[in-house]
């Protein structure tokens, strides 16, 4: 996640106290801006699922403008630099998770759902994804970024395979 998009989210986290985290927003909008849904559809869940407040419109505006200009690797990787996550004390599954899940929630393409297997594929896996910490356990001794950088690595070349896919359509 690029920097400017996480101070984006922190700064809407912060104004709305809102009870998500970095990586549950971040998806949620990534999943939002990549959706088939009317943009009044789009902002109205936004608003209502995050429960944010008419104060952070300028800043949700000011997010999804970004996403939406500047959707590249650097801005859908969930973390890009490996220390990233030891420096916060992130549990990196609980982030892989958290993200999956809540790009799930806003992700609707009503126009090709069935027709493209790739794209099923790709969300039953994000499913799975989602479920890291309720069906497997992870392995202590191996570091973070050997176990999930190859995920990561999945969910943010998915996520390109989805957005230009949606685009030309």
């Amino acid at each position: 996640m690029k920097n400017s998009t996480k101070d984006l989210i922190e700064e809407i986290i912060e104004l709305d106290d809102c009870p998500f985290t970095e990586f549950e927003v971040h998806g949620f909008f990534i999943g939002l801006v990549l959706s088939s849904e009317e943009q009044k559809t789009k902002k109205d869940k936004m608003m209502k699922f995050l429960d944010l407040t008419e104060e952070s419109q300028p800043l949700t505006d000011k997010l999804t403008n970004l996403i939406s200009s500047e959707l590249s690797k650097d801005y859908l990787e969930i973390y890009p630099e490996s220390d990233y996550m030891m420096k916060e004390n992130i549990d990196i599954a609980t982030a892989l998770s958290e993200w999956t899940y809540y790009f799930l929630i806003s992700y609707q393409n009503s126009s090709s759902s069935n027709d493209d297997l790739r794209e099923k594929e790709i969300l039953d896996i994000f499913d799975e994804i989602s479920q890291i910490n309720q069906k497997y356990q992870t392995d202590d001794k191996c570091s973070p970024k050997d176990n999930f950088s190859d995920i990561n690595s999945y969910i943010t070349k998915s996520v390109l395979y989805l957005s230009k896919r949606n685009s030309n359509e």
